[in-house]
């Protein structure tokens, strides 16, 4: 009987350890590297642009500041006459030790847009996808939002990890992509604003 309930106890625990686990945070803004020590910046490549700063004039929860990106996403010029990339992205690796995230199921921030009107993806880099210098892409930022757009009021995006097909246990990097595809006419620009960035 009591081996029994011993071993309830301890599928209890378990089970009752990955609910409730606390979420493993990488990054609140407050400062100009992540929680991990990663740097973080954007990326673009002509004729379109991008921007990211840490703002105190909006911003989720007590940490007193998130991340502001103005982004301007050309449909023409550049190569391919594509009008160029670009984003922002924040290194998860430690020098050469990747990130191993194979313990959670999902990545959550809050987000919020200058209009309502702004879109993106998210990207996520393992080992792979760091080597050729790109990542795989979430669907578009609504798919993971509960009012399934952005809107001009701070919502938690929560983007399932199996999305990315990639592997877990050697992360280098995550992005906030602005590609032609999240744009009806392939051009966009705007503003949005994330803040705590986590796994869990």
């Amino acid at each position: 009987m009591r081996i029994i309930w011993f071993v309830s106890f301890l599928v209890l625990w378990f089970f009752s350890s990955i609910c409730f686990a606390e979420p493993f945070y990488i990054d609140h803004f407050n400062k100009t590297v992540n929680l991990l020590g990663g740097r973080t910046s954007v990326y673009e490549q002509v004729p379109s642009r991008a921007l990211a700063v840490s703002t105190d004039k909006e911003y989720y929860g007590p940490s007193g500041r998130a991340l502001a990106i103005r982004y301007d996403k050309k449909n023409s010029g550049g190569p391919g006459d594509t009008g160029g990339w670009c984003g922002y992205y924040s290194i998860l690796k430690a020098g050469p030790k990747y990130f191993d995230a194979s313990a959670y199921t999902k990545l959550t921030f809050w987000v919020k847009g200058e209009t309502g009107s702004e879109n993106f993806k998210v990207g996520m880099a393992d080992k792979h996808w760091e080597q050729i210098d790109d990542s795989v892409k979430s669907e578009d930022i609504g798919i993971y939002l509960k009012d399934k757009k952005i809107t001009t009021g701070w919502q938690q995006a929560v983007v399932p990890l199996e999305v990315f097909f990639i592997d877990m246990k050697q992360l280098a990097s995550y992005a906030i992509c602005f590609e032609g595809d999240c744009f009806t006419d392939g051009k966009g620009t705007g503003v949005v604003y994330i803040d705590d960035v986590a796994f869990e």
